[in-house]
């Protein structure tokens, strides 16, 4: 029966499965708002919590920062280019 389970989780259509979660949460954020994707992001927030009430750690929280610091230097950069 495990067996049977692990079978059909490898045979799956995993890009029928992403289509599928992007559809539906497209659509949900789409209705409800953004308020709806950070509510969700924090429900994500609080379960990570419960697994590791440590998390993030100082390195996690470190390369977040990183990453936040070059994205905001792409946006800066992509804002002073010029539309013909």
């Amino acid at each position: 029966m495990i067996t049977r389970g692990i079978r059909e989780l490898v045979a799956r259509d995993w890009n029928a499965v992403r289509e599928s979660k992007e559809v539906y949460w497209g659509e949900r954020i789409g209705r409800l708002g953004a308020s709806e994707g950070l509510r969700v992001a924090e429900e994500l927030r609080l379960q990570m919590l419960h697994c590791d009430p440590a998390w993030p750690d100082a390195e996690v929280r470190e390369a977040d920062l990183r990453f936040h610091i070059s994205m905001a230097e792409r946006l800066r950069r992509a804002g002073t280019t010029r539309r013909r």
